[in-house]
């Protein structure tokens, strides 16, 4: 098992005459509104977002001349946000972004390079610190060093090689775990009713404490803040100890009151966890992680009744309605919806064996 410890750290320049790396503007830099539309669309468009390996959207092949495909298997940075991401496969990108290249580039020893440069980016901040060419070329990074001082890529492909294998080793024991615990089983066909979303059949609201003071937010607390954001299954960052008083139990779901891009969505938490002033927290005996998941995904579909200027507040959540299985006697059939989430589950798992099989070849 290789360690970090295992070989010198040196100091490098990322890129400029001193620089180890080759770093250039991207071909490409098409903004969103010219993109031209095909039935192909199979090409990753990188943004400066930091979601999804920055992949906004996949587009056509088909575009305007002017604009050349950028070639896989390259570390694209994003100008002003900071993101950084290895791209194993050819794409077109928004503006802003620039291409880092070096010799015998691969995916492993690009995301160990990868973790590095994120560590750097922090320094850089949106607006008039952000990650220009300029304060890349100026900027060093330590990476391990082999007896020539040169930066030692084959040991970095070696440490990311050996975490992958471990990770799909410890995703195979879960994966076994929960195929154990969980039956897939045929589902009939079933009838479906409007039920008010806060009702004596669904959910009551949990007057819980919130918190409000974001600036106190950081990555180094251990309890997770669920705020106005549907990504990272609510988080916005971590609170210490000292906020135990705010913690909320777990089998639940948050309604996202405010926020753009994000109001109107749901998110069931499994883990106990400190609700944000934009959430509202809802609760019902019957609930768990499979039917949960599934009202979630009834409550997404409407999600686009709300805006951000057009937010979700308690009165208009008391107005909610959703469609859901009903049984023999008009009420929810929690019994189908919980059976429907754990069948979707096992053909997730299947496809992640079929993944990690794959991996081992």
């Amino acid at each position: 098992m290789l360690h970090l410890n295992d070989r010198e750290w040196k100091e490098y320049f990322i890129a400029g005459d001193k620089g180890i790396f080759t770093i250039k503007a991207t071909k490409s830099g098409i903004d969103k509104n010219k993109l031209m539309s095909d039935t192909a669309e199979d090409i990753p468009y990188i943004t400066r977002s930091e979601a999804n390996n920055g992949v906004s959207m996949f587009v056509s092949k088909k575009q305007n001349d002017k604009y050349k495909l950028d070639n896989g298997n390259v570390i694209t940075i994003g100008l002003d946000t900071q993101t950084v991401f290895y791209q194993p496969y050819d794409f077109f990108t928004g503006q802003n972004i620039q291409v880092l290249e070096y010799p015998n580039i691969n995916k492993y020893s690009a995301l160990f390079i990868c973790s590095m440069l994120k560590v750097q980016m922090e320094k850089f901040n949106w607006g008039g610190n952000g990650a220009t060419l300029g304060r890349l070329n100026r900027t060093k990074i330590m990476l391990p060093a082999d007896k020539y001082g040169n930066p030692d890529y084959d040991f970095m492909e070696q440490y990311i090689k050996e975490r992958e294998t471990m990770l799909l080793q410890n995703y195979q024991k879960i994966i076994n775990k929960n195929i154990q615990a969980e039956k897939e089983a045929d589902l009939k066909e079933t009838s479906w009713k409007e039920f008010y979303l806060i009702s004596k059949e669904l959910f009551y609201v949990d007057p819980v404490r919130t918190f409000k003071n974001t600036s106190e937010l950081d990555g180094t607390g251990i309890y997770d803040v669920v705020g106005a954001t549907s990504k990272h299954n609510g988080n916005v960052g971590f609170l210490s100890e000292k906020y135990q008083d705010l913690l909320c139990k777990k089998n639940c779901i948050c309604l996202i009151k405010t926020g753009q891009g994000s109001v109107g969505d749901a998110i069931y938490k499994g883990n106990d966890f400190i609700p944000s002033n934009n959430v509202c927290v809802i609760r019902s005996t019957w609930l768990n992680k499979y039917n949960g998941l599934f009202v979630v995904t009834q409550i997404n579909k409407q999600a686009d009744r709300y805006s951000y200027g057009y937010i979700r507040n308690n009165k208009r959540i008391a107005r909610e309605k959703l469609m859901l299985p009903s049984d023999e006697h008009g009420n929810p059939d929690y019994m189908y919806m919980e059976q429907y989430g754990k069948n979707i589950m096992m053909q997730k798992y299947q496809e992640y064996q079929e993944y990690i099989s794959c991996k081992r070849k």
